[in-house]
């Protein structure tokens, strides 16, 4: 797999940018410069899509290379469902030939389905429920470092290293390699999207992560552990797809997909979580009072605050609702916005913790549904859980760093303190 290198636009994108945008304009799309890279106060994202919607269905971005923007509940399940058309193979709203395939991320039906078996099975409910003790030991130690003093960096001290530990235990790496994967998964979310020295770094992360993970694969097939057949990095190297033994490639692909998905979204919707919670004490009082209804408030958080700008390809010539796309256009499927999307949910930007969800977009749609869903909706209720049981009162104590910037939003800083 390539890694990410400098996406520079050449005459060439910036003419084909140029064409898109009259077409935009000439079908009386909205057009905006929605730059995802930028860092915004917190929660300023969500508001953008909200005003967008609030617009009309569909908007054009001009930022980068020019994408569509798919900004309500209907469309965004559409293109989830017709990959056919919104190909996976570039997932960056305006990276569109990107030099990097993520497996199985990037790939589409029917293949798809044979990378994601073995995933499904290593992720599934039964799973979860098997690690759930060890899932709420890691978080009650993590929580237990620093309790006592009154205060936390969440993100640093929490929100990376507790789904760290929780992915590197599951599949059987050692803990003392947590802050390393920590440095590298940031790394490489900082560059998606971006130019210059972010993409940079990118590059050298995923080098890193591969050779990593390229080390692994060594070490399992010449010191095959005793217990191979419940081991996740053994299970990948054995995985047959189409018939054939999975390559060195793509068994390094896919470690790094696991790893980047387990850790930096988990993250992410905890730093909003816990943000939304420190300046809410009503809602940080019922989940005390009433911890039954945390299963409920994870759906809605995750709803209200949907983290991840994703994006699809053109793979052909088509009228969608009013937007002349061409193939090789880019197509943002927002889910921050579609989850907010009035003709969805009554007051959909309000947070209301008992609020009956029959479906969001936290964890995409259609084929490409998020494989560890079930994972990571444990580690947030456990997280929820954990934190109020020991700490049920709290307050944000920094005012820099509470910014976010996509194209998976999360906040840069959070700094929680209390009484002890």
């Amino acid at each position: 797999m390539a890694a990410h290198s400098t996406p520079e636009l050449t005459e060439a994108d910036l003419a084909e940018a140029a064409a898109r945008l009259e077409r935009a304009k000439a079908a009386g799309c909205p057009v905006v410069n929605f730059d995802y890279t930028t860092p915004q106060p917190a929660l300023s994202y969500f508001s953008k899509f909200d005003e967008l919607r609030n617009q009309g269905p569909t908007a054009y971005s001009s930022y980068g290379p020019g994408f569509w923007m798919l900004l309500t509940s209907d469309l965004v399940r559409e293109a989830y469902q017709t990959p056919e058309i919104f190909s996976s193979h570039a997932t960056i709203p305006s990276i569109p030939n990107p030099d990097w395939h993520w497996i199985p991320t990037m790939v589409d039906p029917p293949l798809h389905s044979e990378y994601r078996r073995m995933l499904n099975i290593a992720f599934s409910p039964r799973f979860v429920k098997q690690n759930e003790d060890r899932i709420r030991q890691d978080c009650i130690e993590t929580i237990e470092k620093f309790a006592g003093d009154g205060k936390v960096d969440f993100i640093e001290q929490f929100a990376k290293v507790f789904p760290t530990q929780v992915f590197l235990r599951i599949v059987g790496l050692p803990m003392e390699h947590t802050e390393m994967f920590m440095a590298w998964v940031e790394a490489t979310f900082d560059g998606l999207g971006h130019y210059g020295d972010k993409a940079v770094s990118q590059h050298d992360a995923q080098v890193a992560i591969r050779s990593y993970f390229s080390d692994v694969l060594t070490d399992r097939r010449e010191n095959p552990p005793v217990n191979a057949e419940d081991d996740f990095f053994s299970i990948l190297a054995n995985t047959v797809i189409g018939g054939e033994p999975i390559t060195d490639e793509a068994f390094t692909n896919m470690a790094e997909v696991i790893l980047l998905a387990g850790l930096d979204t988990v993250k992410s919707q905890l730093s909003y979580m816990f943000y939304w919670l420190a300046n809410n004490p009503s809602d940080r009082e019922w989940i005390v009072r009433e911890p039954e209804i945390i299963p409920n408030a994870v759906e809605e958080f995750l709803r209200a605050h949907n983290i991840v700008m994703t994006a699809r390809k053109v793979t052909q010539d088509t009228d969608f609702h009013g937007c002349p796309m061409k193939k090789g256009d880019m197509v943002m499927v927002a889910n921050p916005s579609a989850s907010r999307d009035e003709a969805e949910f009554d007051n959909p930007t309000e947070i209301q913790l008992d609020r009956h969800i029959t479906t969001h977009y936290s964890f995409a749609g259609g084929p490409h549904r998020c494989v560890g869903a079930h994972l990571a909706r444990k580690e947030l209720a456990i997280a929820l859980e954990e934190w109020h049981k020991r700490i049920p009162n709290y307050q944000v104590t920094n005012t820099e760093g509470l910014v976010e910037a996509g194209p998976q939003v999360g906040l840069e800083r959070l700094e929680l303190g209390w009484s002890v």
